[in-house]
């Protein structure tokens, strides 16, 4: 296997050099990721992307998973306000 290999992003199409025999200097070491976020990205694309890329989709993993915390509050807040009007409905009746 070749140290350093000119490819490009499946992303992007950017051209980058991946330097998977040396991987330690190799571009994407410059974007540091969580096991959610490589998970994430490898159910989306096969392959290196470029570091560019890699931070882009740890910023839109970041954003997706806001989003669905904020739904599930708003989900929590509505179930709870509920249940409080239902309490009330069975008092005052």
């Amino acid at each position: 296997m070749a140290c350093h290999e000119t490819i490009n992003c499946p992303r992007c199409n950017t051209a980058f050099e991946c330097r998977v025999g040396s991987i330690l200097r190799c571009q994407c070491q410059q974007v540091k990721l969580t096991e959610e976020e490589r998970t994430f990205i490898a159910g989306t694309y096969t392959g290196c992307l470029c570091a560019e890329c890699l931070n882009d989709m740890k910023i839109s993993y970041r954003q997706t998973q806001f989003k669905q915390r904020l739904l599930q509050l708003h989900i929590l807040r509505l179930k709870d306000k509920n249940s409080k009007s239902t309490i009330w409905h069975t008092k005052n009746r």
